[in-house]
């Protein structure tokens, strides 16, 4: 379910996004593979703060079911970019594949000002929980082990959005400059 009012700069709508991938069987001539799934949900939240300012709040969280030996498809988060492909999360703060865990929730908040008409500041903030059974033990509830905050400047041109953010996160003490340019597909 999607009624953003726009994918790369959201004013107004909701976002619901979930995902169960089964790895049944394989052709591992070992014959010691166990079957898994991995389920992944997103939920996110945008709403006007006034004609030009926008806040968007979104969560998400996924764990691997079953088979957790096999951690070439586990969950990793790091990095920007608008398409999650395969288990890679965008997280601010941390470089692409920095983190890594079989499950993982994520909380997010952003505040976006068109400062004109098709060019936007923002301000954004991702908390994270990352690691093995996070679920099943409740650490998913614990204070977040993972943070990182953004600042940005993005423009929706003909081909698509342009976008640069400098992301820093205190537990690394780093900083990193993302850059995304066209539609992701």
């Amino acid at each position: 379910l999607d009624t953003y009012d726009n994918k790369y700069f959201p004013k107004q709508g909701f976002l619901f996004e979930g995902d169960i991938h089964s790895y049944l069987l394989s052709s591992d001539f070992t014959n010691k593979f166990n079957g898994f799934s991995i389920a992944n949900a997103k939920l996110g939240y945008a709403t006007p703060m006034g004609d030009k300012l926008a806040l968007n709040v979104g969560m998400e969280a996924g764990t691997k079911i079953g088979n957790t030996a096999l951690n070439s498809l586990d969950f990793l988060i790091g990095g920007f970019g608008a398409k999650t492909i395969n288990n890679f999360i965008p997280f601010y703060g941390y470089n692409f594949f920095e983190i890594s865990g079989q499950s993982f929730a994520k909380a997010m908040i952003s505040l976006d000002y068109e400062i004109f008409k098709r060019n936007h500041l923002n301000l954004a903030a991702n908390f994270a929980n990352a690691g093995n059974k996070l679920f099943s033990t409740g650490r998913w509830f614990e204070d977040p082990e993972f943070s990182g905050y953004a600042f940005g400047y993005g423009m929706y041109t003909f081909a698509g959005p342009v976008q640069v953010k400098y992301s820093y996160s205190p537990e690394i003490k780093e900083s990193r400059w993302f850059f995304s340019i066209g539609f992701w597909f």
